[in-house]
């Protein structure tokens, strides 16, 4: 595979995962509202009562409590494993984010074992309403990797595509030397490296606003602080898409512009080689 091919295919991958992000943005805006609940059916209850649930009601709540922390528990796994492959953030954010998620997990398996031993119904109740309530997974954490792999392997194209304008630079440096019209190419390989760096740049935006960013386990004022740096982090993500798109175009034309520009220095070579030999 060719570095083009290899830099198309990198490229369909992280533009069909930059689109891939606006459900999990969606499910930060909306909060726990967002995140599938886990309901409890109550029976005799009333203000300042005790929640009072029979054994089958007490059993199905715990199975779908179960059920709603394991599937945090895969998505977090799997995440993880995610994180642990990036190749453009740091060790130190990728320990991080690493530790984060291992809390989670934790604080989602300790739940999960006090509600299996719960045999109060309204302590049952207060501990299935956590799920959504204080381990804010789905409004923070998930986006947050997304974020951080998306913003990854931008950066990772930006390498690529920076090598490869680095071989045509070359290669406009020779048609030049040979006497080559190559103004319109140096034009456009400037504006590829200004869009390669802010491509670049903005995509470790994304990471540096959201990385910090911690569950807001409640408080409505850390929630809207979480929304508003996921959503400029999101911002930062579509520049960086944008500056990709743009740099691919001028990849494009360089290519196509630099064939000609060559083609014209070889004929004019052939046409004085010629003219030399015939005098």
């Amino acid at each position: 595979m060719t570095t083009m091919q290899k830099i198309a295919v990198l490229l369909l991958t992280v533009f069909g995962f930059s689109m891939a992000l606006a459900p999990a943005f969606v499910s930060a805006q909306t909060g726990a509202a967002a995140d599938a609940s886990v309901n409890v059916t109550t029976t005799g209850a009333s203000a300042g009562v005790g929640v009072q649930m029979s054994a089958k009601a007490m059993a199905d709540a715990k199975t779908r409590a179960d059920k709603e922390l394991d599937r945090r528990v895969q998505a977090l796994t799997s995440l993880n494993a995610r994180v642990q492959a990036m190749q453009k953030v740091t060790d130190t954010f990728k320990t991080s984010l690493a530790t984060n998620i291992d809390t989670q997990i934790s604080a989602f398996q300790a739940l999960k074992t006090k509600i299996d031993g719960e045999t109060d119904g309204t302590t049952i109740k207060a501990d299935v309403q956590s799920i959504t309530d204080s381990y804010r997974v789905y409004a923070l954490v998930l986006p947050q990797i997304r974020i951080a792999a998306a913003a990854d392997r931008e950066v990772t194209i930006s390498f690529m595509m920076q090598t490869l304008g680095n071989k045509l630079a070359a290669r406009i440096q020779a048609a030049s030397n040979a006497g080559g019209d190559v103004k319109a190419l140096t034009d456009t390989l400037n504006d590829f490296a200004t869009q390669i760096s802010t491509a670049s740049t903005k995509a470790q935006a994304a990471v540096e606003v959201s990385a910090p960013l911690a569950p807001d386990n409640g408080d409505k004022d850390t929630m809207a602080k979480n929304k508003a740096a996921l959503a400029e982090a999101r911002t930062d993500l579509n520049a960086s898409h944008t500056a990709l798109v743009a740099g691919r175009k001028d990849i494009d034309t360089i290519v196509k512009a630099l064939v000609k520009v060559e083609a014209a220095v070889r004929a004019s070579a052939t046409a004085s080689s010629t003219t030399t030999v015939g005098q």
